[in-house]
């Protein structure tokens, strides 16, 4: 009884939902309005970003967040969820119509919060663009002690990179 009286302590002890995404939002765009939308991206948009940004994509639904201001859209803003080593993190890449990176905001993490990767390392996604997406170990700085965190979002923001170019940018201008 002990040890699942533990377990479970255990369990809950790890991070979870840090930031609502629209409160990440605000924080960046504050004079701006956000517009939630859900998509499924077809087999052929989904294929030329796999090839392209060398990545595969786990899911054809994404949701992303339409920042506007004057009712123009300015930005976009993915939610990326995936799994790190056991337990999922979601984060949220904010980027220019352009489909260059602005910010990136970890928004649920269910690992020990010890493998958050620093605002310090998350500033080197800022900029990667379709030309110069982001690669670990290539224009991106490896984590010691956070090896998967660190390849987990760096592969989240090459897709959704990858995303905006194929996808945001052809059905949102």
């Amino acid at each position: 009884m002990r040890i699942l009286i533990f377990l479970i302590i255990f369990s809950f002890s790890y991070g979870g939902l840090l930031i609502k995404p629209e409160e990440a939002l605000e924080k960046t765009f504050p004079e701006h309005s956000f517009e939630k939308k859900s998509f499924m991206m077809d087999k052929k948009t989904k294929s030329s970003i796999e090839k392209s940004f060398k990545t595969r994509l786990k899911t054809s639904i994404f949701r992303v967040y339409l920042i506007k201001k004057n009712n123009k859209i300015e930005a976009y803003a993915l939610l990326h969820s995936h799994r790190v080593r056991t337990k999922k993190e979601t984060v949220l890449i904010t980027m220019d119509k352009n489909c260059s990176v602005i910010d990136i905001e970890v928004i649920a993490f269910y690992e020990p919060p010890e493998y958050i990767p620093p605002e310090k390392w998350l500033n080197n996604l800022k900029g990667k663009n379709p030309e110069n997406p982001p690669v670990v170990k290539k224009n991106i700085p490896n984590i010691t002690g956070a090896t998967l965190s660190s390849r987990a979002i760096t592969d989240a923001v090459r897709q959704a990179v990858g995303i905006c170019k194929f996808y945001l940018k052809e059905k949102y201008r």
